[in-house]
């Protein structure tokens, strides 16, 4: 009768083990930072869209027919079945259901409302994209950078920062059962308006430079093989309500200087409206209708002109 050596079993053993690493690999994202970087042809590009009131979308779609005409609400409503979203609005006040959908009017807080997704897929659908973009939102108003999305660079983490890093990964994970391979490319930050009227305005720059750094390290895991994920970054409106708003905005500034990867969106400058919708009651706190769109499209074209991989 035959025997097998330790040797021989501990060289099985050894082989079997190798031979499922690899298997298990297949198709996931290079862990070593110094290996080069790969092309994968199910590559896909994923934006996330976080922040508050004016991230997730209080504005009413109704008023559409009349800032952009009929044609275009009706563009808007139909939606962009090239670009889809999985979406999370108050934690679960309206949702995709942990599903991927093509972006379109009612993601926002209500589905009689909407956020800046309608721009940014409006402008990247024109796209001959040789990679598909996925964008996951997860907004939540009336929130703090001090507070809710506090990061763990800050101490004492905030629910929301801790429950985006869930709900982003649980999305990410759901295009990889798809067999495909989402990289990270940008994050849209839309916030800073609640804590403009606090009392720790003061901190926000800390407080965000914190934020980015961690934001990025928990999906390093996903991010671009040549370069760091990029943060888009939209200062908040001079509403009367925001009394410290040239301070947050100003630290918003600061760091985009001191990073090539961040990019600061002068929504001042662009002229964004809050004060006319509704006619005689206006809801000064969120976009109108015309300059939510707006604001979709200057994060999409911060994303196409630094981060996004065109055709």
């Amino acid at each position: 009768m035959k025997t097998i050596s330790s040797i021989g079993v501990l060289l099985l053993c050894v082989t079997f083990l190798l031979s499922l690493c690899a298997c298990s690999s297949k198709g996931q994202h290079p862990i070593d930072e110094n290996e080069p970087p790969k092309e994968y042809s199910n590559e896909v590009q994923v934006v996330l869209l976080l922040g508050q009131s004016n991230a997730e979308g209080h504005t009413n779609s109704s008023y559409l027919v009349k800032t952009v005409g009929e044609e275009k609400a009706a563009e808007y409503a139909k939606g962009y079945d090239n670009v889809n979203i999985s979406y999370a609005c108050t934690v679960s006040a309206n949702t995709s259901d942990g599903k991927f959908v093509p972006v379109k009017l009612g993601q926002g807080t209500a589905t009689s409302k909407f956020g800046p997704e309608v721009g940014i897929a409006e402008k990247i659908s024109a796209l001959d994209l040789a990679k598909r973009v996925y964008v996951i939102k997860y907004a939540y108003g009336g929130t703090t950078l001090t507070t809710q999305w506090r990061s763990p660079s800050s101490k004492n983490t905030g629910g929301l920062y801790t429950g985006a890093v869930q709900y982003v990964n649980e999305q990410l994970k759901k295009l990889e059962e798809q067999d495909l391979y989402p990289v990270v490319k940008a994050i849209c930050w839309m916030q800073g308006e609640s804590d403009s009227d606090g009392t720790s305005y003061n901190s926000y720059e800390e407080l965000e430079r914190n934020f980015v750094k961690d934001i990025r390290k928990e999906f390093a895991f996903y991010k671009p093989t040549d370069s760091e994920i990029g943060f888009v970054d939209a200062g908040i409106s001079d509403c009367v309500a925001w009394t410290h708003y040239q301070v947050v905005n100003d630290a918003k500034k600061s760091l985009a200087q001191s990073d090539e990867a961040h990019v600061y969106l002068d929504t001042i400058a662009a002229n964004l409206r809050y004060n006319a919708e509704p006619l005689g009651a206006p809801d000064i706190y969120h976009y109108d209708s015309s300059s939510m769109i707006e604001l979709g499209h200057m994060f999409a074209d911060a994303l196409i002109q630094n981060f996004l991989e065109l055709a």
